[in-house]
């Protein structure tokens, strides 16, 4: 079984989108930030799509691949881990990012602005990597297809 590529580079697509949007706010300092509520609420909903984004990519290799079976959304990136498709550091902090979303889903009325700010200030090199992570990934499944289009 191989991957859904048209899938994954529409999600690909999204999330640059999702990081160009938290680029905008990170210029900001964290009195700025607090002052900006319609930042804020710009931050909440694109780290939210973003890192839901990662996860829906991240379950569809896992599942492609036959990786293992998640007992939740938290699993994907330490079933990456475990198979060597990611470092075990870099799958913890992707899952603790899962945690992040779920706290900004259904904790949405007790979100720390601070630390919000500090997410957008560090966070967004995480998403990045795994954007290259699945990149790198499309691209031997191309070399692969290439190859099995020669024999």
């Amino acid at each position: 079984m191989t991957l859904n590529v048209k899938s994954i580079r529409i999600r690909l697509r999204k999330l640059d989108q999702y990081i160009g949007e938290l680029e905008k706010h990170q210029h900001q300092t964290l009195d700025e930030f607090t002052d900006d509520y319609t930042a804020q609420l710009a931050t909440e909903r694109a780290l939210q799509a973003a890192v839901e984004t990662c996860t829906d990519i991240a379950s569809h290799i896992v599942t492609t691949y036959a990786l293992g079976k998640p007992e939740s959304q938290r699993d994907m990136f330490s079933l990456l881990a475990d198979a060597g498709y990611l470092d075990s550091e870099y799958a913890a902090t992707m899952s603790d990012m899962v945690s992040l979303r779920n706290r900004l889903v259904h904790l949405y009325w007790d979100v720390n602005v601070a630390r919000l700010h500090g997410y957008l200030q560090t966070d967004l090199a995480y998403l990045t990597r795994f954007r290259d992570f699945v990149l790198g990934l499309l691209a031997i499944e191309d070399e692969l297809r290439a190859e099995d289009g020669k024999d």
